[in-house]
């Protein structure tokens, strides 16, 4: 796997992070989302919730989480729910006190500006959920915000990056809006989205 010898070279570290830590995954069932998961549950976190629209994609998270790493301690739940839904909203009300929010959810394929329809929706997922969900993070003391990006949004040529670009965008110019810094919004490229680059502390 990719990076192993830098994941058992801070294993020690990331675990204890993680162990004392409250995390909520949004998009947690995708593929990425997945693995994401996966490698915290199995570092037993305080707190592990996971956000995702599709029901039967959770339900075969908790399946394969229970079957191959068993329990933990901590908090574990997972919630069907859409981001720019009331209930989502009512939940950010009820739940708060995460230490981590890590925003996996995108619309990332180039099928997916075929019609406007579909396109409408990259919008709302990839811009104003993340828009949305990074103001609640900061209002509620979130200590990291992490966004999956796409691999050629720094160079974009069509509408399936433009979207990400565009939220690229907005967080380098909210800075003094929203009062945080480059390194206080960790984002990572599509293709290395690995959870523990997030752990990384600041010395």
């Amino acid at each position: 796997m990719l990076f192993d010898e830098d994941v058992f070279q801070w294993e020690d570290i990331i675990s204890r992070e993680v162990r004392y830590s409250r995390f909520l995954v949004l998009g947690g069932a995708g593929s990425i989302g997945q693995a994401v998961v996966k490698e915290l549950f199995k570092r037993n976190p305080l707190k592990l919730h996971v956000v995702d629209i599709s029901e039967n994609n959770l339900v075969e998270l908790v399946r394969d989480v229970r079957s191959s790493i068993g329990y933990i301690d901590g908090d574990f739940r997972t919630f069907a729910l859409d981001i720019q839904s009331k209930e989502f909203d009512q939940y950010c009300e009820e739940e708060t006190g995460f230490d981590y929010v890590l925003n996996l959810s995108a619309l990332k394929h180039v099928r997916s500006e075929k019609d406007p329809f579909t396109l409408m929706r990259m919008i709302q997922v990839n811009v104003l959920n993340t828009i949305k969900t990074l103001d609640w993070s900061i209002k509620h003391g979130v200590k990291k915000y992490f966004c999956v990006s796409t691999d050629k949004a720094a160079n974009p040529v069509n509408m399936m990056v433009l979207p990400r670009e565009s939220w690229n965008f907005f967080c380098l110019k909210s800075q003094s809006t929203f009062q945080f810094q480059p390194h206080d919004l960790p984002m990572l490229r599509f293709q290395m989205a690995l959870c523990f680059m997030v752990f990384h502390k600041e010395s």
